[in-house]
C-alpha cells in the first residue's frame, strides 16, 4: 500500500512564499487542478517557475533572465547566489530554491510495468541498488520510482543530468525520509529527501543539495504553493 505524506506537518500550504534564508532550502509543490488545452504541463510549470523566481528577486517577468550552463542546467546571471531546479510529471510540478548551494529536484508519477523497470535497473543501476530493489518484489514499482527520483535529483543538483552514468554512484534510501549519496569520483556528498505524495495519482518526490563534506546540511521547508494558474 502506498501512503501519501502530503498531510504531514512538514508539508504546509503557503502563499506568499516564506523568506529564503542562508542555509535553508525551499521545496514547492504545485498541483495543476484543471486543464488548459492550449498550454502543456511543461509550459505551465515554466510559467510557475518564472513567477516564483520573479517573486523571490522582486523583479518583473520581463526583467528575469534565465540562462543555461553548457550541461544544460538553468541559472540566473543576475542572481547567481539563488540556485533553483524544476521538475514536473502527470499534473504536478515541484521547484527547489536555495541560497548559495546547488540543488536538484525530481518528481515522478508512479506508473509503468514492473518488468520494464527491472530491465532498466539491470542495465543502468548500481549493483547495490539492484539488490535493494530485489528485497521487496511486492512494492518493486514504488521502490524503483523512489530510487529513480533520488538519483535524478542528485544528478540535477550536480548539473550533469544523465550525461553521468546512473551506475557511477549509489543512492540507497536509509529510511522513509532521506537517502545519503556519495560520489566517490568527486568526493561530493548529498542528503536527498524523498516522499510519496498524492494528487491525481501517486508521485515520488526527491530533492536535496550537492555539498562538500565540510558543509552544514541544508534545512528544508516543503510547501504546497497556490497560485492563480
Amino acid at each position: 500500500m502506498i501512503e501519501p505524506v502530503a498531510g504531514l506537518p512538514s508539508i504546509y500550504r503557503c502563499d506568499p512564499l516564506p523568506e529564503l534564508r542562508a542555509g535553508e532550502g525551499l521545496c514547492l509543490l504545485h498541483h495543476f487542478e484543471y486543464s488548459r488545452p492550449e498550454q502543456s504541463l511543461r509550459e505551465r510549470a515554466q510559467c510557475w517557475l518564472r513567477q516564483v523566481l520573479a517573486n523571490c528577486l522582486s523583479v518583473t517577468d520581463e526583467q528575469l533572465i534565465i540562462a543555461r550552463t553548457p550541461q544544460g542546467k538553468p541559472w540566473l546571471p543576475g542572481a547567481p547566489w539563488l540556485h533553483f531546479n524544476l521538475s514536473h510529471s502527470g499534473a504536478s510540478a515541484a521547484i527547489v530554491l536555495c541560497s548559495g548551494t546547488e540543488v536538484g529536484v525530481d518528481l515522478e508519477r508512479i506508473s509503468g510495468k514492473v518488468e520494464v523497470k527491472k530491465a532498466i535497473a539491470r542495465r543502468f543501476f548500481h549493483p547495490d541498488e539492484q539488490r535493494w530493489l530485489a528485497e521487496d518484489e511486492e512494492h518493486y514499482l514504488v521502490r524503483f520510482t523512489r530510487l529513480w527520483s533520488i538519483k535524478e535529483a542528485w544528478l540535477k543538483a550536480r548539473g550533469t543530468g544523465l550525461t553521468q552514468s546512473l551506475a557511477s554512484f549509489c543512492a540507497l534510501p536509509q529510511n522513509n525520509a532521506t537517502a545519503d549519496v556519495l560520489d566517490e569520483h568527486t568526493g561530493e556528498r548529498g542528503v536527498l529527501h524523498h516522499a510519496v505524495i498524492e494528487n491525481d495519482g501517486f508521485y515520488c518526490l526527491a530533492y536535496g543539495a550537492c555539498q562538500t563534506r565540510k558543509d552544514l546540511p541544508v534545512i528544508w521547508q516543503v510547501c504546497l504553493h497556490r497560485t492563480g494558474n
